[in-house]
């Protein structure tokens, strides 16, 4: 009863404090996608606000790139892929996942209309956003699990944001991409092939994450701790809030098309965001594994080392999350 009592006041001790109380708090993002469109549901619900912060959020293509940006301080947290986060920590770098906003594969893999089946996918080119990406991987896994070599069987080629890799699909100058909801629904109504979605492989999985440093856990702990706690209110928005929820989306993505905000709510908000969303380890084994086929280090390295789990931990324990549902 105490904890569920703390976790009510917290609920409605915080209000939106004025502008000029607000920390300063940088988020780079690696996808224009639902996936990642949590960040703008909270921040247009004044879900950051609540907690005391001024959040400034930019996009930047690909997980290598945002983790450059994070590494280089430029910002405080990126949310992104797994992989890129895995394999900066295999270099040494000081990055941690904090939050898995997403710990499955998400993805579907589209291609073109003559493409009926995963093996048919042997000898062509398949479009990622960049090498080491999130997609890359995926697209990795999957090829694999459908008994394809990936490198030796297909070429990828970098083309950048799955918008643009749908644009070069329907162009012809690849065979097949991965693509989120919603560009799944633009993608089906362009009369592309549906090869798989990739969250039926049922894959434990660090999908999409808050990745952040150790340095800056060490040196705000309270600012990263209020980050998360307004992530998880901003979680508990989206799932309760359908037509706000869908009007962020819109206007993240520019997009219009009610059946693609629909598959996107219904996909992401309703299906694969965990109401309490640890990183996992098991979900970066599974990156480790795969990594460990080229690169030794990652057959020694411990999965829990990459992770930080006690913020979410300690909204749970509190009681804090419960109270959000009213449970």
């Amino acid at each position: 009863m105490r904890r569920l009592a703390l976790a009510l006041s917290l609920l409605g001790a915080v209000t939106v404090a004025p502008a000029d109380a607000l920390e300063k708090f940088s988020v780079i993002h690696s996808s224009v996608s639902g996936s990642q469109a949590i960040l703008f549901v909270t921040r247009d619900a004044r879900i950051f606000e609540k907690h005391g912060l001024d959040v400034d959020i930019r996009f930047v293509a690909g997980g290598p790139t945002a983790i450059q940006a994070l590494l280089a301080g430029e910002v405080q947290v990126a949310v992104m892929g797994g992989p890129a986060a895995v394999a900066a920590k295999l270099e040494g770098a000081d990055t941690v996942i904090i939050v898995g906003l997403i710990n499955t594969m998400d993805h579907v893999m589209v291609a073109q209309p003559q493409i009926k089946r995963p093996r048919d996918l042997k000898d062509k080119k398949i479009a990622v956003s960049r090498f080491g990406s999130s997609d890359h991987f995926a697209s990795r896994f999957a090829l694999h699990t459908w008994g394809l070599g990936s490198d030796k069987d297909v070429t990828f080629l970098q083309i950048g944001e799955q918008g643009a890799r749908l644009t070069a699909l329907k162009a012809g100058r690849v065979d097949a991409t991965l693509i989120q909801p919603p560009l799944t629904v633009v993608a089906r109504k362009a009369g592309v092939t549906e090869l798989a979605a990739l969250a039926d492989l049922d894959v434990d999985y660090i999908g999409t994450t808050v990745v952040a440093t150790r340095a800056l856990l060490a040196r705000r702990e309270d600012l990263v701790r209020r980050f998360v706690r307004a992530v998880v209110e901003g979680i508990h928005f989206y799932k309760t809030n359908k037509t706000p929820a869908l009007a962020s989306i819109g206007k993240f993505m520019r997009l219009e098309d009610p059946d693609a905000l629909e598959e996107t709510y219904r996909q992401y908000a309703v299906r694969l965001t965990p109401r309490a969303p640890y990183p996992t380890a098991k979900g970066v084994k599974t990156i480790l594994d795969d990594v460990g086929a080229r690169d030794p280090r990652a057959r020694v390295a411990n999965p829990a080392d990459f992770i930080e789990a006690r913020f979410v931990r300690e909204l749970e324990e509190s009681g804090f999350i419960k109270a959000l549902y009213g449970q």
